[in-house]
């Protein structure tokens, strides 16, 4: 079916309708590779597993299989994998902080970024000790709300709900004349698993720390680096940090598919003796999230009519929220409403619907119908669009949720504009329930939490994906669970290594209880050395514990363990191995 640049009635609207029909079968995709990956436990009943699937494009579902033997003889929920990422946020800080707050002194400057204006985020700040027992004493740097708590400004990203599992971040960042003093600069999720109670009583949030890509490297040298990384949904890679009073554990999966809080670039691991000084600069934010919007071509939305002689249609809904050359122009001095009409390929519910602004040309009075038979349109929502907002063109839309709307397909009518020469558009997004939506051709990965089980007993468990092309099982695993709340400890990797000096890291579950760690080093199994005992927190989930071992010979192979100790008893990590510089 081929997009018309024809308005169209509803006798035209009904037939592309029908002939939508013949793209609802997804494309044959190749076999989906299976892996299942690590385990760890949230206290002595809670196993949380994970793993990946490249489901190569096609809508494809999973679960968990587990139990006492090989034979499992239980399964998970049955899980759907998200749609593709394709929705985009860019915050460019030419104009301003574009929405964003921070605790730490915050200055613009509208040059001298890596491309045009940037943020400057510089210490001292204030010590936030809420996640003190989790991650330790943190610095927040920047932040920005995308959902509905009653904040100002709020973004809405993805109608207040959006999906960050395995989202790709690209920032630019610079140090200058920064010092981290162990603090490490790395991304900060907070969501809400009750969300409709909003900021009242009774409210659970939980805060994860992304451990496994830190930034503060990026830093070191004064100049401007575009980092590139992505959320991986792994709970290997986080760090849950805890919190007081509803600062609750909520699973990472969950916290990520429900970003609707806030998130950020933060200092995390702050020595209040001895905290960082200096200054983070931030310029050119992209993120790509996981894209719900129906009207999107690859979750079945069809742009059949828009008007002509103007800017190109399917730039509306193409995922980006904003940006050079991604809003639409009417041609000179249209003389009616602008009309765009999308099909969905299977009858949908709408729940939400959100319009956004063009800076240059901004429409004025815009309203939204949809026709659940292909025929009749009836009113959605009718609104004036904010001609700007104070702060950015990201925050100059409306947005109207807990709708409940059949619909096969759906129009869009701008019906003035508040200059005369042309009428202008920025993203159409429509949200709700029906549609069948393909998934990246990628690696997907996954998690679960299995409640409800024996301490001190050991679980097999395994991945199973199935889609069109079949059923695919992952390969066997264990995981036993702790017997008692004896700090779990793994340990890590060797970096930042020189001839006398490394940095070595692990991951400590403390289960619940106060604990401390350390690191035991040498020229062999014997280790002879130990390191200054590190805060592990007292949360009863695993979290990335680390070090700098200093005095050590240029040219050196050296042995080294985590452990770990808190009133139940001391753990200790495998054993590994790193060979410093021959370099001084």
């Amino acid at each position: 079916m081929r997009t018309s640049t024809v308005r169209c009635d509803g006798a035209l609207v009904l037939v592309l309708l029908l002939s939508a029909s013949s793209l609802a079968a997804p494309p044959k995709g190749a076999a989906a590779d299976v892996s299942t990956r690590s385990a760890s436990s949230v206290g002595p009943t809670i196993l949380t597993v994970n793993g990946s699937i490249q489901p190569h494009g096609l809508p494809t579902t999973y679960y968990f299989e587990y139990g006492p033997t090989d034979a499992y003889g239980s399964k998970t929920t049955r899980f759907t994998l998200p749609p593709r990422l394709t929705a985009y946020y860019h915050e460019s800080f030419d104009d301003g902080p574009g929405g964003w707050a921070s605790w730490c002194k915050a200055t613009h400057f509208r040059s001298g970024g890596a491309a045009g204006g940037f943020m400057r985020f510089a210490e001292p700040s204030n010590h936030d000790h809420n996640h003190d027992d989790g991650l330790g004493t943190v610095h927040l740097t920047k932040y920005l709300y995308p959902g509905p708590l009653p904040h100002a400004p709020s973004v809405y990203l993805g109608a207040g709900d959006p999906d960050f599992r395995d989202a790709k971040i690209t920032i630019s960042v610079r140090g200058l004349d920064w010092k981290p003093n162990g603090s490490e600069l790395l991304w900060w999720t907070q969501s809400q698993k009750n969300i409709e109670v909003l900021n009242n009583a009774g409210w659970i949030r939980p805060n994860w720390a992304y451990t496994g890509f830190l930034l503060t490297d990026a830093l070191r040298d004064g100049r401007w680096h575009k980092v590139e990384y992505r959320l991986r949904n792994d709970t290997s890679d986080w760090s849950y940090t805890g919190g007081k009073g509803g600062y609750r554990y909520w699973l990472i999966d969950q916290a990520q598919a429900h970003l609707n809080v806030d998130f950020f670039h933060m200092v995390a691991f702050v020595d209040t003796k001895n905290p960082p000084t200096g200054a983070i600069d931030f310029d050119e934010l992209t993120i790509a999230y996981r894209n719900y919007s129906l009207l999107l071509p690859s979750n079945g939305g069809r742009l059949v009519s828009a008007p002509s002689g103007g800017g190109n249609a399917a730039r509306l809904s193409d995922g980006w929220r904003n940006g050079k050359d991604r809003t639409w122009r009417s041609a000179e001095n249209p003389s009616g409403p602008q009309e765009f009409v999308w099909s969905f390929e299977r009858p949908v519910t709408l729940t939400a619907v959100q319009l956004h602004q063009d800076p240059e040309w901004p429409a004025k009075d815009v309203e939204v119908l949809a026709t659940a038979d292909g025929k009749i349109f009836t009113p959605v929502v009718k609104r004036t669009l904010p001609e700007k907002a104070e702060s950015g063109p990201n925050f100059a839309f409306t947005v109207d949720r807990n709708l409940s709307v059949k619909a096969r397909g759906l129009k869009v009518r701008v019906l003035s504009g508040y200059r005369t020469k042309h009428w202008g558009l920025g993203e159409v997004e429509a949200f709700g329930t029906g549609a069948v939506m393909a998934t990246d051709d990628d690696l997907y990965y996954v998690n679960t939490d299995i409640e409800g089980l024996k301490p001190g007993t050991t679980y097999h468990y395994r991945l199973v994906a199935i889609n069109e092309s079949g059923t695919y099982r992952g390969k066997d695993r264990t995981f036993t669970l702790p017997a008692t709340k004896k700090p779990m400890v793994q340990t890590g990797k060797a970096s930042r290594i020189t001839g006398v000096s490394a940095k070595v890291d692990g991951r400590v579950n403390p289960l619940g209880e106060a604990t401390q760690f350390f690191v035991e080093y040498g020229p062999d199994r014997k280790y002879g050395s130990k390191s200054a005992l590190g805060w592990a927190g007292q949360q009863a989930a695993p979290r990335l514990v680390f070090t700098e071992l200093k005095g050590l010979k240029p040219g050196t192979t050296y042995h080294y363990r985590v452990g770990a100790m808190n009133a139940s008893g001391t753990n200790y990590g495998s054993d590994a191995t790193f060979q410093t510089t021959s370099d001084r």
